[in-house]
């Protein structure tokens, strides 16, 4: 994967999609959530979102115990080096932030948008004032910064109408940009919020749905933590942006590459067709929002 936090995220959602008799974990579900509610927890018409998510939250934290397990030792196998430490692991690659910077509207108005497994949208300065206009905030976690007060970050799909929020907290390494300190819990950091286009209807299963596979999306990172890693951005031999994981003694960490991911940067910006709008579900393997959006790259 291209970024950090996205580091985190594409080993949870390739076990949520494989069948729980394969992966070893329990059968845990958006469509067996719903069966909860209906069964055992009616939720009243007008039940605010962010109540319910705190509840379902609670709800499902055994669960989650039992499907983090698995998740935690593909993470821990994929953070294993795949090589010896690179002499110019740090200098052999592009200065993505400068480069950025020359850009007409500069950091302000240029950002990395990355799609493939994770859909996700970064920013390496100050976060556009109105860019969450069309969105409610959810919840957040107790270190989380907000986008008005970051120096960066980026935004992560998790749901067809739901998207993660976390400041970047990194330092450059030459041309890497190396996180300053290691995660301890992703959820910490993180700030969820929903797209208020698609007001939540607890009367509608595809509602319930949405709702119910971001919340276990989201809580599926909730155990995960991570070392310092770095990253480094570079051009491949057709010249098309690419993204690389390394240790900060310059060992690669080929495993938490992807190279489905495609990398483009964008000078205007829409998160919810950039992002929801790319996103498909790991449970139903179906797209629950639209068609994808077509990103000009003017670098």
């Amino acid at each position: 994967m291209h970024r950090i936090f996205d580091s985190l995220l594409p080993l949870a959602f390739a076990l949520a999609a494989v069948p729980a008799s394969a992966s070893g974990m329990p059968d845990i579900s958006p469509l067996d959530t719903r069966g909860y509610i209906r069964e055992e927890a009616a939720v009243p018409q007008h039940f605010p979102v962010a109540e319910f998510w705190q509840i379902m939250q609670e709800e499902l934290a055994g669960e989650m115990q039992e499907v983090l397990e698995p998740v935690k030792r593909e993470f821990s196998a994929a953070l294993v080096p795949t090589g010896e430490a690179e002499a110019d692991w740090n200098t052999n690659s592009l200065d993505l932030t400068g480069h950025l910077q020359s850009l007409p509207g500069g950091l302000a108005d240029n950002a990395v948008l990355t799609l493939g497994e994770v859909s996700s949208l970064e920013f390496f300065g100050p976060i556009p004032a109105g860019i969450l206009a069309d969105w409610d905030f959810v919840q957040s976690g107790p270190k989380a910064v907000s986008p008005s007060e970051a120096d960066g970050g980026i935004f992560v799909a998790i749901g067809p109408h739901h998207l993660l929020f976390m400041a970047d907290d990194e330092t450059k390494t030459g041309k890497a940009r190396c996180m300053k300190n290691p995660i301890e819990k992703a959820t910490d950091h993180v700030t969820v919020y929903r797209y208020s286009g698609t007001p939540f209807d607890p009367g509608s299963d595809a509602s319930l749905e949405a709702e119910a596979e971001a919340i276990v999306m989201h809580s599926m990172m909730g155990g995960l933590s991570s070392p310092i890693i770095c990253s480094v951005f570079r051009r491949d031999a057709e010249g098309r942006l690419v993204s690389l994981a390394y240790m900060p003694d310059g060992r690669p960490l080929g495993l938490m590459d992807d190279d489905g991911d495609r990398l483009q940067i964008v000078s205007e910006v829409d998160l919810y067709e950039q992002l929801n709008a790319n996103y498909t579900s790991v449970f139903t393997d179906e797209d629950l929002s639209g068609p994808p959006e077509v990103a000009r790259d003017p670098s």
